[in-house]
């Protein structure tokens, strides 16, 4: 029967590779996520962002007494001129839930996303140059 401890050591091995990566896997997808949109933008076109997703995890302590804000400083032109947030998301996972259970409320991360809107285009009539 010793000819079949390597056989088991790997498989004892690789079944432990497996759940450990189901385990993290479960603790970072997603838990709850709350989504704040614009609805029908500029001339009724929807929601039309002007960049990608940018997002960073945000971390509150002594039950929010605490907090880490985040200033948004990417949704400007090449001018300068701020054309404001278009989308927010909101994102909490199982791992950051069991953190906030496991101190009590104490800890509280959460992962906040954003993309910026377009700028307003022409409003009003334009009239033909005379």
């Amino acid at each position: 029967m010793n000819h079949l401890a390597p056989h088991l050591s790997v498989r004892h091995t690789l079944r432990s590779a497996v759940a450990a990566a189901a385990l993290v896997a479960w603790l970072t997808t997603g838990c709850a996520t709350y989504h704040v949109y614009q609805i029908k933008g500029p001339l009724e076109m929807g929601n039309q962002p002007l960049t990608e997703w940018k997002g960073k995890t945000l971390h509150s302590l002594v039950w929010g007494a605490i907090r880490q804000d985040m200033p948004v400083d990417n949704c400007r032109l090449g001018d300068g001129t701020r054309t404001g947030i278009e989308e927010v998301r909101v994102r909490s996972n199982v791992g950051a839930t069991a953190a906030a259970i496991l101190t009590l409320g104490f800890w509280r991360p959460l992962q906040v996303t954003w993309r910026c809107a377009k700028p307003p285009g022409l409003r009003g009539v334009v009239e033909p140059p005379q």
